[in-house]
């Protein structure tokens, strides 16, 4: 593991009770991940930014961290095309999310109650994005936008 990148993979292991978890985190998810991968040119939108993506052929630039779902936006081109901006919009091929079993069950304030609203609208089908994949620890949601996609192959079925 380069220097770089061990530095990237570990800067954020607090999310993890200790490095060791942080590992086993990272192998879950790249195990989870491994079968959905099938273009390199994907990008993933995820809440764990520390597993090992370049064991998947993805490069940094790939990856796309959340902390929280409160910005449709940044993965739904309908929301950020709502308002005009000088960026173009990067389309995120994989959402992933930790699966908490009562996540934002009681919000303690409106950022709260707005992820829960994101949440539930990604769950429902509200916004383009299909449950392609759940772990013990993680959820995957494919983009099923094939418009605004960085792939050439479809999203897998739900497992």
């Amino acid at each position: 593991m380069s220097g770089s990148y061990k530095q990237v993979f570990t800067k954020y292991y607090a999310q993890a009770d200790s490095k060791a978890t942080m590992y086993a985190l990272s192998d879950e998810l790249i195990e989870t991940l491994r079968p959905l991968i099938h273009d390199t040119r994907a990008t993933i939108l995820s809440e764990n930014t520390n597993f090992a993506y370049l064991s998947l052929g993805l490069k940094p630039t790939q990856i796309y961290p959340i902390y929280g779902l409160s910005y449709p936006a940044g993965f739904v081109y309908e929301e950020w095309s709502k308002e005009s901006r000088a960026n173009s919009f990067i389309p995120k091929d994989f959402i992933v999310l930790y699966a908490e079993k009562n996540r934002y069950d009681t919000p303690k304030n409106t950022y709260e109650q707005e992820a829960k609203d994101i949440y539930q609208k990604l769950i429902n089908g509200s916004y383009p994005y299909k449950q392609v994949a759940k772990s013990a620890h993680f959820i995957i949601f494919a983009n099923t936008d094939t418009e605004h996609s960085n792939i050439l192959t479809p999203a897998p079925k739900e497992q």
